[in-house]
Formats: C-alpha cells, structure tokens, sequence
C-alpha cells in the first residue's frame, strides 16, 4: 500500500492554496485589500471547508470577500455598538481558554430585539466574531461558543430569517471557526426552534454541538458565585469542577460561564485588540 509523506503532502497542500487564489484572481472584481486578506490560513480553513475542492472554496471565498464589502466589515467601530448592544452583555468576549482560543458569550435577555433592530443585530454579531478572531493567541483560529439559554423564551425567540441569517453568516463566512458550542439550560421550547434549524447545520458542526445543564456542575457554579471578587476562593472553586481527561468538556469553560459580564472589562479587552 502507498502512503502519502507529510512532505507530499504539504506540497499538495501549497499547490491547492496557490490554486484558490489565482482562481480568486480570474473571478475577479477584488481590491488588493480583499486579496490580502486571503492569507494562507485563510484559504485552508475554506479548503477544509470544502473537503479540498479548489473550485468551491475559491466560489465560497470570493463570495465571503463581496459580502464583507458590503456589509462594511471594514467600517465596524467600537462607536457603532456603544449604549444598547454593549451595555446588554447579550454577546460578547470573555478572553482565552488556555489553548488560546477566544471564548464567545451570548447570554439571552428577557427583551426581544424589535423588528428594526435585527440588521443592527447582525452587524453587532459581526463586530463580535471579528473580535472574536483578533483576540485568538497561540496561533489558534477557532472559538468556544457558551450559550446561556436561560432567560429563552417563545416572546424573545428570534425571527426564523434571523436565526437562518445567523446560520448562513457562520457557515459561509467564517467556515472552520467553530471548536466547542455548549447550549446552556436550554428551556424544552427552545427545542422547536432548534429542530427547525437543525437540518441546516452540516454534520460537521453537529457534532461540536453539546447541550449541558448548569445543574450538574451546581457545587462548582455556586461556590464560583459565592466567592465574588475573591479570585482565589474562584479558581478553587472553578478547579474542582475541571476535567482535565477532556479538555472540552464544559467543567472547564465554567469560568467563563459564572464570572459576571462586566462592560469595562469587556471594553478594555476591545481596546487591546484595537477596535476604535
């Protein structure tokens, strides 16, 4: 049986890079900005995305960078989202897991978005995923997503075009993001919008889906709760809850999850990432 060397690999792995981006260059239409942006890790996340096709993942590329034109990715300012959609902590990022990765917080509000409000949502969600990528250490490019269902009900449920325009927003233009979604104490009607979108998740992200309920790790989450600002007392607390045997399991993204959202912390994290 032949096998494939890792040098051979590698060389095909250049040679398909190489081929999406001259085949970015005959769609055409793009700034030399746009193709800055397609990077070498860029493209490998789209090839991934594409199972390796050259062909798709040039299309699924080009169409990222049209689409980042047009919502003005590039005009995103800290400004833009002062008041309202900061001041919530409906999303936003909580720092780094100790691999680096960013860990992303939604946490659902008993207020619903009003109907006008879903583009400017969308454009914040955006703002967020782009922090979410700038803050990234270690050379990592992926996030963990906590979702806090708590406060979900059928009043503050999101619009299905909302939900389908999140899920096309994730899965075409940040393909290969995604490492761990813990959906957090999820009410059982939660489950009716999330049957509706489950065909539409590719079976690749399905499986980093977990639903978790804060009751199994109750002992932690309110001795975490209870220590307040004592962060010794907190990591304790966060300590005994940690599965070291399973680095991603949602023990050890309780910390995240039980420290409260705190806006000038959060603004100075935007801050040194440099959003202005």
């Amino acid at each position: 049986m032949t096998t494939v060397s890792g040098d051979s690999a590698d060389d095909s792995q250049h040679k398909d890079v190489h081929a999406v981006l001259q085949e970015l260059r005959h769609l055409g239409g793009l700034t030399p900005e746009q193709l800055e942006f397609c990077d070498v890790p860029t493209v490998k996340r789209y090839l991934r995305a594409q199972n390796n096709n050259v062909h798709k993942a040039a299309r699924m590329l080009h169409a990222t960078l049209k689409w980042r034109e047009e919502l003005g990715v590039g005009t995103l300012t800290l400004a833009e989202f002062s008041g309202r959609h900061l001041d919530s902590g409906r999303m936003y990022v909580a720092g780094n897991d100790p691999a680096g990765r960013s860990i992303l917080v939604t946490r659902k509000r008993s207020d619903a978005f009003q109907a006008g409000e879903h583009a400017a949502y969308l454009r914040f969600m955006v703002f967020t995923l782009e922090t979410c990528v700038r803050a990234m250490k270690n050379g990592q490019e992926k996030w963990v997503w906590l979702m806090d269902m708590r406060g979900y009900s059928r009043a503050n449920s999101p619009p299905i075009g909302v939900s389908m325009a999140t899920l096309r927003i994730l899965a075409d233009h940040f393909p290969e993001r995604l490492h761990r979604c813990f959906f957090i104490d999820a009410p059982a009607i939660f489950s009716f919008l999330f049957n509706a979108l489950w065909p539409f998740i590719d079976p690749v992200t399905r499986q980093k889906v977990v639903f978790v309920t804060s009751k199994d790790h109750a002992v932690q989450a309110v001795a975490a709760a209870v220590a307040g600002g004592d962060e010794e007392a907190r990591e304790a607390a966060l300590r005994a809850a940690a599965r070291p045997d399973d680095p991603d399991a949602f023990a050890n993204y309780l910390r995240w999850y039980c420290t409260p959202y705190d806006l000038e912390t959060y603004k100075a994290l935007l801050d040194s990432v440099g959003w202005k």
